[in-house]
């Protein structure tokens, strides 16, 4: 029978679409006094029954949910990882009411890698490892532009009740800022999740 814990690690495997043990570790296990042998000991059990498999040449594991939603030799596993860590970083501040990963939003409009509500704020996030040219990261912001005139958003808004009295900003993780010129959009930009509290950005 499944426990509780287990029924979070499985769904966050689900939304996140793999994790590494650590992250596991410090989502679920960080009020146990041995949190990495615990993991460990919980997460061998699921794979056992068969909840969840692994990825067992990397070190340490990397989990996904079963069936895979992802291929486990994927390129996109370290960017879904750096995802995860996103999460984890803003969760020691305060947790978001609502964490979406890449829902897609219909052809010709944007797909962010998060959408989620924190602190209050609405924000769509693009987490990027690799650097996009100038022209790509235009057309990327001009999607999001046409989306916030469409139906879907407004959709989205009714869903979730959103209260618009502040925009939704675009929130841009990179190790290196854009120069970008739109005043259409609000565009927030920092090299860590930790950066929009210490620059005070919200």
């Amino acid at each position: 029978m499944l426990r509780p814990r287990d029924k979070k690690i499985i769904q966050s495997l689900q939304l996140f679409r793999c994790m590494s043990r650590d992250q596991i570790a410090n989502l679920f296990f960080s009020d146990v006094k041995s949190p990495i042998t615990s993991a460990n000991f919980v997460l061998k059990r699921l794979r056992r029954e068969k909840h969840i498999e692994a990825n067992v040449a990397k070190q340490p594991f990397i989990y996904f949910p079963e069936p895979s939603i992802i291929k486990k030799n994927s390129q996109k596993v370290k960017h879904y990882l750096a995802i995860v860590d996103f999460y984890i970083d803003i969760c020691k501040h305060e947790s978001p009411t609502v964490f979406e990963v890449e829902q897609r939003y219909g052809p010709g409009y944007v797909q962010p890698d998060i959408f989620m509500i924190w602190q209050g704020n609405i924000f769509f996030v693009e987490i990027q490892l690799s650097r996009y040219s100038s022209e790509l990261m235009k057309e990327k912001l001009d999607r999001y532009i046409n989306y916030f005139k469409s139906e879907s958003w407004d959709r989205k808004k009714i869903k979730f009740n959103l209260n618009l009295n502040a925009p939704p900003s675009v929130w841009i993780i990179s190790k290196t800022p854009y120069v970008i010129n739109n005043d259409k959009l609000q565009i927030i930009q920092t090299s860590t999740a930790d950066g929009i509290l210490s620059n005070n950005l919200i």
